[in-house]
């Protein structure tokens, strides 16, 4: 990785960071005292536990929006962004289809690691046109713009579009949105092909119907990661 990229990834990191716990605090009824020591609490938890701690004090860890309305740039997490990136160098995927760029920080993991490899492309899909604005400026700084082809619009409009298959998806859109969203790419996939789904710890309710149908359909093989949101890694097998 590029000190260009590095530096970009650990700005937008540190940006993601301060505009998640701005938002819990404003969420949070009680004292700072009482709002820091929550904030302790919850790092010592196990990551599958997290997304019911929250909820259990009234916050929620997805779909944030500013003070002013607007949608906040939520990003992975660094550890998160490293393993998209080596599960891509691992597997030197063609065609990646990321559903919900937001402003392209796993954009910016998947794409840099293309780039290592020289070939390959990831299709980024985002409807708010403020995050595609932000999302085509890092990819232009980050030196990227060979490997990122973004979509902008409806996600499921987007899907509906595209042809031929991929053999890497990253979904990281609205939770409940998961299942009628997977069924509109299976025909995208392959054997072999990896599905990876964010947020199935801190939106466990939302996705448990995507959970229940991987399970039972034996064309997927399927597990869940213990990274801090909980992502689902799912393998065509058939």
């Amino acid at each position: 990785m590029t000190s260009t990229t590095t530096a970009l990834l650990q700005r937008l990191h540190e940006q993601s960071l301060t505009e998640v716990m701005a938002r819990a605090r404003a969420q949070f009824h009680g004292s700072s005292e009482e709002f820091t020591t929550l904030a302790d609490e919850y790092d010592m938890l196990a990551p599958r536990l997290r997304g019911r701690f929250l909820e259990s004090h009234g916050l929620t860890s997805e779909d944030f929006e500013s003070s002013q309305g607007t949608a906040l740039s939520l990003a992975v997490t660094p550890e998160m962004g490293e393993f998209l990136r080596n599960m891509v160098l691992a597997h030197r995927p063609a065609r990646i289809l990321e559903l919900g760029s937001s402003c392209g920080v796993s954009t910016l993991y998947f794409a840099d690691a293309l780039r290592t490899i020289g070939s390959g492309i990831v299709v980024a899909t985002e409807l708010d046109p403020g995050k595609c604005a932000q999302l085509r400026a890092h990819v232009s700084a980050a030196g990227v713009d060979a490997y990122v082809d973004l979509r902008e619009g409806d996600v499921f409009q987007t899907v509906a579009e595209l042809g031929g298959t991929f053999d890497m998806v990253f979904m990281d859109v609205w939770a409940d949105a998961y299942l009628d969203l997977f069924r509109d790419i299976e025909r995208l996939l392959r054997p072999g092909s990896i599905v990876l789904a964010d947020n199935m710890y801190t939106a466990e309710d939302a996705v448990w119907y995507y959970k229940q149908y991987l399970e039972g359909n034996p064309r997927f093989s399927t597990t869940t990661l213990g990274f801090e949101s909980g992502v689902e890694f799912t393998v065509v097998a058939a």
